[in-house]
Formats: structure tokens, C-alpha cells, sequence
């Protein structure tokens, strides 16, 4: 199965998001992500749609983490929310966490 360039774009940046900090961590000058205080409901209401999710344990925790990936043209944000251990929880047990795609800053 062939894979779309833009959309295989972003898989590889997810895929190297986890080599950053996560997105409620201070952002470090480098960081190809920018946290933001913009809502995953805010995000859907202004255009902005889901390309892509992924679901894993967290490095720190273990708990089950959904990452969703939302694109409006140029425009790329990520956000990850983290379950509790419990499987029918339907509720999270942190926050909604979410960064913008940004060109890192380079010297």
C-alpha cells in the first residue's frame, strides 16, 4: 500500500516527536514542536482535520497515550492525551496536551 507523500510527512514527524520533549515539557529553542494552549475542540471548530492517531504506552508513565495528528494546509498540530490503565475508562487522566509543527530555531 502506497502511503501519500503529506501524509507520510507526518508519520515521520510523529515518529520523531518521540525523540523530543512532549509538548507540556518547557520548549526547548531546537524543539520542532511549540506547546499551545489551543484545544483539540478549537482546532476541529477552525478547519483544522485529523490526519493521523496513534495509540502507545508512554515512555514516563506506561499509561496508554493517543497521539492525534490535525492539518489545515500548511498548518500542523499534534495532541496527545494520556488514558487511565483501566480499558473502559473513557476518560483521560491528564489534560489534553497540544503543540504546533515549527521550524526549529537554528544558530
Amino acid at each position: 500500500m502506497k502511503i501519500p507523500g503529506g501524509i507520510a510527512a507526518l508519520l515521520l514527524a510523529l515518529a520523531l516527536s518521540n525523540l523530543t520533549p512532549s509538548a507540556h515539557a518547557e520548549t526547548l529553542p531546537n524543539s520542532q514542536w511549540r506547546a499551545s494552549d489551543i484545544t483539540l475542540f478549537d482546532l476541529i471548530q477552525n478547519g483544522y482535520t485529523i490526519t493521523g492517531t496513534t495509540s502507545v504506552a508512554a515512555r514516563s508513565t506506561g499509561l496508554p497515550e493517543d497521539t492525534y495528528i490535525l492539518q489545515k494546509t500548511n498548518s500542523v498540530y499534534r495532541c496527545v492525551e494520556t488514558r487511565a490503565t483501566d480499558s473502559a475508562a473513557t476518560r483521560s487522566i491528564t489534560p489534553l496536551r497540544c503543540a504546533e509543527l515549527v521550524q526549529p530555531y537554528r544558530d
